[in-house]
């Protein structure tokens, strides 16, 4: 029996939208009346409330369509230790907030879990508040291997089950992908999608949305300093080639794809250095991101989500630093909160750009081929 398909006439609250329908118009490459070259969505990872505000800002300056992502540990900060109270608690706010916005959004349970007890249950929280969800069942943390691809398919075709008739997205992962996203996601090992076996995972399972992998990588450390991540385009290419044969409606994902803006680097080496931290400039003359060319290669084969986290931190951690030194002691939190959000904001605004989102709604209200992404501003 096929898997069910994604039911499509489900309304959910105002100006919010599956992330699948919000990317496949990515792929088509429609923005308003008009069909061009495709583009991608990036999806950011958002750990704070400014960060859902800033996202949101940046979403309604370029006319983009918005993708929220949430891990579990960012649920379980928003809820104070308890992921189900931060679901709850975030739904609703992005709810509120979607319903003042100019563009539409999407809520996204980014390595969800349906294999674990705790996974299970926010997905099925997830399932029931988000409009999209990741069931991420490629990794057998206990024992740090790749799970064998029939409890994958088994444990993905479950969550499909329960999300398509909902209008729910979901999203799949097939291979391993290495490297620390965050206290909960993380993998000491890597493997290449197999091509044979994607087929298999496509047809059984019935996702709309897939995170092969192909050689990117978690965390602020994605190769040696000086060294380009070289990613297997070839292989992305031959993937989507038997993605199209299945359902040209299915749409590749691309994890552990942030890059890495020098400015912010040499910012926050910079006020480092005025602080007199001249321990930390090594972890930071380390970090290593995904070159934007390779991404770009990944995007005219059909990887129209863009996942994207640790540039948006190192983003804000180094305007904060930039803002301490700059002035310890002025006893108000706003003046620091009001630096890290502008930073996020055009952190953001910089990434949708790179990725041609913009111009999906309404005009954007800024000049794309202007703006500077500049810290020091």
């Amino acid at each position: 029996m096929s898997a069910p398909s994604l039911n499509k006439t489900i309304n959910f609250p105002e100006n919010m939208r599956s992330a699948h329908e919000l990317i496949l118009m990515a792929k088509n490459g429609k923005k308003g009346n008009h069909a061009g070259q495709s583009y991608a969505l990036p999806a950011f990872n958002v750990t704070t409330y400014d960060g859902v505000q800033a996202a949101c800002e940046a979403f309604e300056t370029l006319g983009s369509s918005g993708v929220l992502a949430f891990s579990n540990s960012a649920l379980k900060h928003f809820g104070h230790g308890d992921a189900i109270l931060g679901l709850e608690t975030i739904h609703e706010i992005v709810k509120f907030r979607a319903k003042k916005s100019s563009v539409q959004i999407a809520t996204h349970l980014d390595h969800g879990d349906n294999i674990g007890e705790h996974g299970r249950k926010v997905i099925r929280g997830a399932i029931e508040m988000f409009t999209s969800v990741m069931a991420d069942n490629s990794t057998d943390h206990a024992n740090k291997c790749a799970t064998s691809l029939k409890v994958n398919m088994d444990a993905t075709r479950e969550v499909v089950e329960l999300a398509h008739p909902k209008g729910v997205s979901v999203e799949g992962e097939l291979g391993v992908l290495a490297g620390v996203e965050d206290e909960d996601t993380h993998s000491e090992i890597s493997t290449y999608t197999d091509p044979i076996e994607l087929k298999d995972f496509l047809t059984n399972t019935g996702v709309l949305l897939l995170a092969p992998t192909i050689g990117t990588m978690h965390g602020p450390n994605k190769g040696k300093p000086g060294d380009k991540v070289k990613l297997n385009i070839e292989l992305a290419h031959e993937c989507l080639k038997i993605a199209n044969e299945i359902n040209n409606e299915i749409i590749f994902v691309a994890h552990g794809a942030s890059t890495l803006y020098p400015q912010v680097v040499e910012y926050a080496i910079k006020n480092l250095n005025t602080l007199g931290l001249n321990n930390d400039l090594e972890t930071w003359k380390n970090f290593v991101g995904t070159d934007w060319d390779q991404i770009k290669g990944l995007i005219g084969a059909g990887f129209c989500k863009i996942n994207t986290d640790t540039e948006n931190r190192q983003t804000y951690l180094s305007a904060l630093i930039g803002a301490i030194a700059q002035t310890s002691s002025k006893v108000d939190i706003r003046y620091y909160e009001k630096t890290t959000y502008k930073a996020l904001v055009d952190s953001y605004i910089q990434k949708l750009i790179m990725a041609g989102n913009y111009g999906v709604w309404h005009e954007p209200k800024i000049n794309v081929s202007e703006f500077k992404f500049n810290l020091n501003v």
